[in-house]
């Protein structure tokens, strides 16, 4: 009978083992996945690409006070004849004319009714509104990495924990076997124990399906196969109060400022249309130089400089719609924004509530854990003297199995309400949670493309340097 204890010790502390071994020196953290995923996703990589399409906006709304320069030119063939009746025969005209003309062009604009003025602030806005999308797109990537982490570090550890159960029941089911030959068991045990297994068996198969799942899943949002995961520690600039974490999302979630950003370009818009009435100046030079190639060589050359003012005077109402039009949707975005807070909000109190809700079930599930344990030894104990069953023993092992599965299950959705609740208040970045990686700097681009007149690789078809 001691033999049998120690037995029944030694599979007790195998299963107990089993939630101690995801975490190992050599572990994968959860950082060093942000970081592959911040520097490779393609989400990313597009809303970057995005974001430098955005900034060629300013360059254009500043091309309208810069000049513009333009040369034409035309050359052509032409045969002249001439007959005289009252010439003698054979005095008629015949030459053959190549025609030439070169022009040069220059214009700059004087005064556009502050119209480029306009575009350049409906430009400027929407850049920080793509920008503030571009964060959005950070935390959700963000977001799918640390769900994908959670969802390996929960299966790989309920893997574990199946494979020792059906370790911890082979061995079950071998000593009912052996005693049933000697007759201390009777068969229906020794089928209990059997039933047991199989379903043990049914289970791990069940989560190594999961776990492989979950892999593919982390291979997609990260760009590689996950080695061993190591549960993470609690994410930084989470708040202390409910009330500090619906007035973070109100003010600094980046859907409502691009939102915001996008109401401010649409106004910006309507100023840009209603310039659109007003007079235009530009000053305008040109440089013309002819030829008229034939019987006479004949050339000229002209240059001219002069102001040039216009005024519309009737638009048959199409800027004045335009312009309303703008107005609406300005007032469109404006409710958009508005919206856009109330999600934030929303999003904020339900992952504020579900990371409160999980920390109290783990709570919970720990003091499952610990009298299952306990209830497991006393019934092996009393199983040894007779007074309880095989049967008994195999339900209180399932218990202690579904318990510590419940404990990391939760553990799961703790990591996961946190990460919700980081990105509804604006708070999952990989600046705010210094993930080890160089950070994208959306300025380098704009700072280029703001005051590039020329661009010889753009026209020609030569590379862009991100």
């Amino acid at each position: 009978m001691s033999a049998r204890r120690f037995r029944f010790a030694t599979l007790s502390a195998a299963a107990a083992l089993a939630l101690a071994l995801p975490v190992t020196a050599a572990a994968d953290t959860l950082l060093e996945a942000m970081a592959k995923a911040y520097a490779a996703n393609p989400q990313l990589e597009a809303e970057r690409a995005r974001l430098r399409a955005t900034d060629e906006g300013v360059p254009q709304a500043l091309s309208g006070w810069r000049p513009t320069v333009t040369a034409r030119g035309s050359a052509g063939f032409g045969h002249y004849d001439a007959k005289a009746p009252s010439r003698p025969q054979g005095s008629d005209m015949s030459e053959k004319r190549r025609p030439a003309t070169l022009e040069l062009e220059a214009r700059q604009p004087l005064y556009k009714g502050q119209q480029t003025a306009a575009r350049l602030r409906g430009a400027k806005h929407r850049v920080s509104a793509q920008r503030a999308r571009l964060v959005s797109v950070e935390q959700a990537v963000f977001l799918s990495t640390g769900m994908a982490f959670m969802d390996v570090v929960r299966d790989q550890a309920v893997v574990e924990l199946t494979v020792n159960n059906v370790n911890v029941l082979r061995r079950r089911l071998q000593a009912a076997r052996d005693q049933f030959e000697v007759g201390e068991v009777t068969r229906t045990d020794v089928a209990q124990a059997e039933a047991r297994l199989a379903r043990a068996i049914a289970e791990r198969a069940s989560a190594e399906g999961q776990l492989e799942a979950s892999r593919a899943g982390y291979e997609r949002v990260v760009g590689e196969l996950p080695g061993r995961l190591e549960a993470p520690p609690p994410l930084a600039g989470l708040p202390g109060t409910k009330e500090e974490a619906v007035e973070a999302a109100s003010q600094h979630h980046p859907d409502v400022a691009a939102a915001s950003f996008d109401e401010q370009a649409a106004l910006a818009d309507a100023d840009a249309i209603r310039s659109e009435l007003l007079p235009t100046v530009n000053l305008v030079g040109n440089v013309t130089h002819r030829r008229d190639a034939g019987g006479r060589d004949n050339r000229n050359s002209d240059a001219t400089i002069s102001a040039v003012v216009s005024v519309p005077l009737y638009e048959a109402g199409s800027v004045t719609s335009r312009r309303r039009a703008a107005i609406e949707t300005a007032s469109r975005l404006r409710a958009v924004a508005e919206d856009r807070r109330r999600v934030a909000v929303e999003q904020a109190v339900r992952a504020w509530e579900s990371l409160a809700s999980a920390r109290a079930r783990l709570e919970s599930l720990s003091t499952e854990v610990r009298a299952s344990e306990i209830a497991l030894d006393g019934l092996q104990q009393e199983a040894e003297v007779g007074t309880r069953t095989l049967l008994d023993v195999l339900d209180a092992e399932q218990d202690l199995l579904d318990a510590r599965v419940n404990v990391v299950r939760t553990k799961q959705s703790e990591a996961v309400a946190s990460y919700r609740l980081a990105a509804a208040m604006g708070r999952l970045t990989a600046e705010v949670q210094q993930v080890p990686v160089p950070l994208y700097d959306f300025r380098t681009n704009y700072d280029r493309v703001r005051t590039l007149r020329w661009d010889p690789g753009a026209i020609f078809g030569g590379g862009r340097e991100k």
